[in-house]
């Protein structure tokens, strides 16, 4: 009796050793971050994305967040290089007309399907297809013949002609990769389901109020150093600034200027400025009077005194536009912008007939563009000046966006030229070529369209600058924008933060973003 109670005591014994240990390596399996649980990314934005269909969106706030649940065949790094991504190497034939790529191996779409040589066809024969009609078919596949797989690794793209933009194209979000199942089984839901083959996969989107991504942990290049990230849905500026000062979050892009100085005084956060590919500009509707005058359209950049806008409203943090691009963008030469010539404007406006009290204006912005609102009301001022009359409509997104596709509906809007290549190809088809439909100042220069085309099909770099400088000199004379300032991303995160990837598209990649 007495050696079975010292039995016992013996087990409950080794048990309670059992359960230290126990203990002791679970507490040391967490200190080595194997049980340890990434934690989540808050980023505030300043309004909801329009879809996760990469192929038929265009806004920016859509393009961040599937940039990170898409990849792409090549991608940009932070230089605006062009890299490798899903596809490991390529070749050019030397007319540029084939584009062959060798694809890496090993990798699946969230939803399971295999990624290959044929779920790459079957993304860019979707973008090709005209009948389709999504919004980002000019940008990709407009220029596609045909394409041809050499089994499971090799894809070969057929262009119409040489594209010389073709490789900076396919690094763009409207580039990524669909799942083909996602394609064949629920092609309309692409844009509420997405299903890529990136780090992050969509959890759960409220309108009005976030968007939340979930790590794909078993993502082919490491599983991200996040657990999740909550987009958050704050438009009112000061409330983002709030958030990211008590920590409710990591991340927002649009540091007012004139809180940069107070909020680089805080321990805890980073404010990081990156000089944009994009250049802020007033479009006229130059299919209405008097905006159909050329002279007009000089005199009233003429009225807009540049300096003061960059040096007084942005603190001196732009600088002004030199050329419908930015300096960044390949392609961009310096053309001059206009000086500020308060008479001279007044002089050509009364030389071509315009009586300044005989027109009202509307001028109309998208809300969620907030870093233009003060250059807006700059440009309505400094015409007020001149005796017209200019109301300002700050719009939703959505009815900016569906107000631009009606010329009755508006006089001049605000708008950037956002290089999202870092090539202005894409960006002059898009803005400036008369055949494009977001070509909203409705402008129409035959020769401007045919050196556009031109450059477009131009494989020889210097053939393309040459091209590309004819046109920006063009565009500067027809003056179909006022052409304001270069913009200035302005991020500020928290120093808790670390190993995200800021590009001057107002994108970055989250693939290695880690939160101590």
């Amino acid at each position: 009796m007495r050696w079975n109670q010292a039995g016992k005591a013996v087990g409950l014994m080794l048990m309670v050793l059992s359960l230290l240990l126990s203990a002791c390596g679970s507490d040391q399996g967490a200190a080595n971050g194997t049980e340890k649980e990434a934690k989540g990314l808050v980023i505030t934005l300043k309004g909801d994305p329009v879809g996760f269909d990469p192929q038929n969106t265009t806004d920016t706030i859509s393009s961040l967040i599937n940039y990170q649940i898409y990849d792409r065949l090549v991608t940009f790094n932070e230089n605006m290089e062009i890299v490798p991504q899903l596809a490991k190497s390529w070749t050019t034939s030397e007319d540029g007309k084939t584009w062959t790529f060798e694809l890496n191996t090993g990798i699946t779409f969230t939803d399971g399907t295999p990624f290959n040589a044929e779920a790459v066809k079957a993304s860019f024969e979707r973008i090709a297809d005209e009948g389709k009609n999504l919004s980002q078919h000019s940008l990709v596949g407009s220029f596609i013949d045909s394409i041809t797989t050499n089994g499971e690794t090799e894809v070969v793209f057929h262009l119409k002609a040489p594209q010389g933009a073709f490789l900076g194209n396919l690094a763009s979000v409207a580039s990524s990769i669909l799942s083909p199942k996602s394609i064949k089984e629920d092609e309309e839901g692409i844009a509420k389901s997405p299903v890529g083959t990136g780090p992050f996969k969509l959890k759960e989107f409220t309108t009005g109020d976030a968007v939340v991504l979930e790590a794909n942990k078993d993502y082919w290049g490491g599983a991200p150093g996040v657990g999740s990230v909550t987009f958050k849905n704050v438009p009112e500026t000061a409330s983002r600034v709030i958030m990211l000062e008590n920590g409710e979050s990591d991340l927002m892009e649009g540091v007012p200027i004139t809180e940069i100085e107070r909020l680089k005084q805080n321990s805890e956060l980073v404010i990081n400025p990156i000089k944009a590919n994009r250049i802020a500009y007033i479009g006229f509707n130059t299919t209405v009077k008097p905006f159909d005058q050329p002279a007009v359209r000089q005199a009233l950049n003429y009225a807009i005194d540049k300096e003061t806008l960059v040096n007084k409203l942005y603190d001196g943090r732009v600088t002004v536009a030199t050329s419908a691009i930015a300096s960044r963008t390949i392609g961009y030469s310096n053309v001059g912008s206009y000086p500020f010539d308060m008479d001279k404007a007044k002089q050509m406006l009364k030389d071509a007939g315009i009586v300044p009290g005989n027109y009202k204006f509307r001028l109309i912005l998208a809300a969620n563009v907030v870093q233009d609102k003060p250059a807006a009301e700059f440009v309505q001022n400094s015409l007020t000046q001149l005796g017209f009359n200019v109301e300002l409509q700050t719009l939703e997104l959505g009815t900016y966006l569906e107000t631009l596709k009606d010329p009755g509906k508006y006089d001049l809007f605000v708008r950037g030229a956002l290089a999202t290549t870092g090539d202005a190809d894409p960006l002059f088809r898009d803005a400036l070529l008369s055949t494009s439909a977001t070509n909203y100042a409705h402008y129409n220069n035959p020769e401007v369209d045919k050196l556009i085309l031109a450059g477009q099909a131009q494989f020889e770099p210097k053939q393309r600058l040459e091209s590309y400088a004819k046109v920006l000199e063009l565009v500067k004379e027809d003056a179909p924008w006022i052409f304001l300032h270069e913009d200035m991303a302005r991020y500020g995160m928290s120093k808790k933060v670390e190993g995200i990837t800021f590009l001057p598209t107002y994108i970055y990649d989250l693939r290695k973003a880690v939160k101590n």
